[in-house]
């Protein structure tokens, strides 16, 4: 496995870890918000440019996200999708979790608690 950390200029730490060969995995630290979105679109170029299957973004230690950085997400799935690979969301803070659900972006993204 190997672990590449970068810490934004709003405090934001990204961490990706290499899984497996099929499989990368973000785990973000901090709130993901318009001040950080482009920070987070470029941690997406670098998954998009894996390999990887599977793409899982961590957010365990995020307490909140924008809207902007919301709709980054989904660009990045709609990309990996195109070239048949996989994007999911885990380790989500209850609170998180019921936002997403009460938005119904489980319907769109693979999100588990």
């Amino acid at each position: 496995m190997s672990d590449q950390q970068e810490r934004s200029r709003d405090e934001v730490v990204f961490t990706r870890t290499e899984r497996s060969r099929d499989e990368v995995v973000l785990t973000v630290d901090g709130p993901l918000l318009d001040e950080t979105a482009d920070e987070f679109q470029r941690q997406f170029a670098g998954l998009q440019a894996g390999g990887w299957a599977i793409v899982t973004l961590d957010f365990s230690k995020v307490k909140s996200i924008s809207s902007q950085c919301l709709g980054k997400i989904v660009f990045l799935k709609k990309k990996l999708e195109e070239s048949g690979r996989k994007l999911r969301v885990r380790g989500c803070d209850p609170d998180l979790y019921a936002l997403f659900t009460s938005i119904r972006f489980d319907r769109i993204i693979d999100i588990s608690p």
